[in-house]
C-alpha cells in the first residue's frame, strides 16, 4: 500500500489517499514550487516505492534515497539525466512487466512523476515512447505502476482530457476515469476528486496556518 498525503483538514491533520485506489494522480498548479513540494512529500512518504522515474524540466535536489531504484529524464537537457534516449523512456518498465511471472507477489510500486506534461509532451516525438506512455497510463495500475502528472492550471481542461484518455476536443464534463485529480487553487486551497467521484473534497496545504485558525 502506498499512502500519499494530499493536504490537511480543518484541524490541521494530514489527509492521505491510497495510490492503488487512485490509480494515477493528475495535479494542476500555478507555481513550480507547488509541484516540487508535492513530489518531495510523496517520495518521502513512499516506503513502498520500488522504482521512481522522475521526468522533469531541470535537475533538482529532491531526496530520493528511500526509493530502491531511481531514474531521471530531464527533457530540457537529456544529457544530465540517467535516461538520455526518449525512445527508451518507458521501455525498461514495459519489459520488466512482461517478464514478471508473479505480478501479485511484487508489492513494490513503480511511481512515474512528470512535473509539467505540456512542456514535456511536445518534445515527446518518439512513437515508441508515446505508445508505451499510453499503455502504462491506461493499464499500469494493474501491475503496481502509477503516474503523478503535473500541469500548470491554465491547461487544466487539456489535463482533464488526458485523464479520460480522450483526444483534444472531447466532452469536458465527463468524470475522469484514469485517475484522481488534485487542483491547487490560486488562493492555496486544495480540491481533490477521486477517479470515480462526482464531487470534490476541499483541503488545506500541508503546514498551512489557515487550517489551524479555522479549527480554533
Amino acid at each position: 500500500m502506498l499512502e500519499l498525503t494530499v493536504g490537511t483538514d480543518s484541524n490541521g491533520s494530514k489527509v492521505s489517499k491510497s495510490l492503488p485506489s487512485l490509480r494515477n494522480l493528475f495535479i494542476s498548479y500555478l507555481e513550480d514550487k507547488e509541484i516540487k513540494d508535492i513530489q518531495t512529500n510523496f517520495i518521502a512518504e513512499g516506503s513502498n516505492i520500488g522504482r521512481l522515474l522522475l521526468i522533469t524540466k531541470e535537475a533538482n535536489l529532491i531526496d530520493t534515497s528511500n526509493c530502491l531504484f531511481t531514474e531521471t529524464y530531464i527533457y530540457n537537457n537529456p544529457e544530465r539525466g540517467t535516461i538520455k534516449n526518449k525512445s527508451r523512456l518507458f521501455a525498461q518498465i514495459i519489459r520488466e512487466q512482461k517478464n514478471k511471472k508473479d505480478k501479485a507477489a511484487d508489492n513494490k510500486r513503480t511511481l512515474i512523476m512528470i512535473d509539467d506534461i505540456w512542456q514535456f509532451y511536445p518534445k515527446f516525438t518518439s512513437k515508441i515512447a508515446i505508445n508505451h506512455f499510453r499503455q502504462l497510463l491506461q493499464d499500469g495500475y494493474k501491475n503496481n505502476i502509477h503516474f503523478v502528472i503535473g500541469s500548470i492550471l491554465p491547461y487544466r481542461n487539456l489535463l482533464l482530457q488526458l485523464m479520460r484518455g480522450d483526444k483534444v476536443g472531447g466532452n469536458r464534463n465527463i468524470i475522469p476515469t484514469l485517475g484522481a485529480e488534485l487542483l491547487i487553487s490560486p488562493d492555496g486551497l486544495i480540491f481533490f476528486r477521486d477517479y470515480d467521484a462526482e464531487t470534490q473534497e476541499v483541503y488545506y496545504p500541508i503546514g498551512n496556518e489557515y487550517a489551524l485558525m479555522d479549527a480554533e
